[in-house]
């Protein structure tokens, strides 16, 4: 008997419940950064030690259903996601494990050489504030209400968007040029806030959260109608990620610098990575950051091949789940917003 209605329903809700008190960019972000970035960029360690708060990890508690369609599959592939996740964060500290659990849930594929980019020189004469009353007027003409827009002053992210809690948070202390102020807007605004709030408007309860593959090309949208060209930013990360697994925190650092980074862009990335490890020595990494690079090739293919963006923007799916939900679940394709 196929999944009821409500039960989906309550998937969904669960999903939410659990994924809003898990805030990767705190919650992985060393207690210690600060503290050990300045002794590492100054010489004085070898390798930095990190301390993190506790993890409180949210229970948990789903419908069983079984798996006789394609629509329930992709439920249980979603509920065995959201489990995945609150594992990870139990494993924080225990840096093989942690490393391991990232590999099968943010899988690092291989991604094509970047083409050559052109690293601008302007200033970063944007501050916190700024950003936020550009976020806050994003969203007012966009026509979504019931956001928050805040500071958060101790997160690994320049900002990040909790669609379940319906914030966006932007650290204290980011400077940005102006044309990355544009760029990141329709970054976070206009894909993480709107696919979330189009997904909402969906029939189909499962659209409310995204699928588990909708969730891992996220950011490949968002890096998409950030950059139709790409970005140097995300093959570094990827660069980084890929040395992370088989290399220290220092060794990670320094092939980043002899990639092109600056010392203190190297320290971010490498930081990045080795977020929910404690020992830098530690070979591993928290691989989530392959995916701007993957996801991204993965959404550049499907607009070049035909794909629209619009059907992209309207649930947090996969480019080839897209015919599915529109056929199978009435999923509606809602018009491409002006600030993309």
């Amino acid at each position: 008997m196929p999944v009821a209605l409500e039960d989906r329903r309550s998937i969904a809700q669960a999903v939410i419940a659990a994924e809003k008190q898990m805030e990767f960019s705190v919650m992985l972000h060393p207690a210690n950064a600060a503290e050990q970035r300045e002794k590492f960029l100054s010489g004085a360690i070898e390798e930095p030690i990190f301390a993190y708060g506790a993890c409180v990890v949210p229970a948990m508690n789903f419908p069983e259903i079984t798996m006789g369609t394609e629509l329930e599959a992709l439920y249980r592939d979603r509920i065995g996601q959201t489990r995945g996740l609150a594992l990870l964060l139990r494993l924080v500290g225990h840096d093989s494990e942690f490393s391991a659990l990232g590999q099968v849930l943010f899988p690092v594929t291989e991604v094509e050489n970047p083409p050559p980019f052109s690293k601008e020189k302007e200033e970063l004469s944007i501050g916190a504030e700024e950003i936020m009353r550009t976020f806050q007027e994003a969203l007012v003409a966009c026509g979504i209400e019931g956001w928050e827009v805040k500071l958060e002053r101790h997160c690994s992210s320049r900002m990040f968007v909790n669609q379940w809690e319906k914030k966006i948070a932007v650290r204290a202390d980011v400077r940005i040029t102006p044309k990355e102020l544009s760029a990141l807007t329709r970054h976070e605004i206009g894909v993480h806030v709107v696919r979330y709030a189009h997904g909402c408007m969906q029939r189909e309860p499962l659209l409310h959260v995204g699928t588990s593959r909708g969730r891992l090309v996220e950011e490949g949208v968002a890096c998409f109608a950030e950059h139709p060209d790409g970005h140097p930013r995300l093959y570094e990360r990827h660069f980084a990620v890929q040395m992370a697994l088989e290399h220290s925190f220092r060794e990670t650092w320094q092939a980043l610098c002899e990639y092109g980074c600056s010392p203190e862009d190297a320290w971010v990335h490498t930081l990045r990575v080795k977020r929910g490890l404690t020992d830098g020595a530690s070979h591993g990494a928290f691989t989530r950051d392959a995916l701007y690079a993957q996801g991204f090739e993965t959404v550049r293919a499907y607009i070049s091949g035909g794909g629209r963006l619009d059907s992209l923007l309207s649930a947090p799916v996969h480019p080839e789940e897209i015919p599915f939900f529109v056929e199978e679940a009435g999923m509606e394709v809602f018009p491409i917003l002006p600030l993309l």
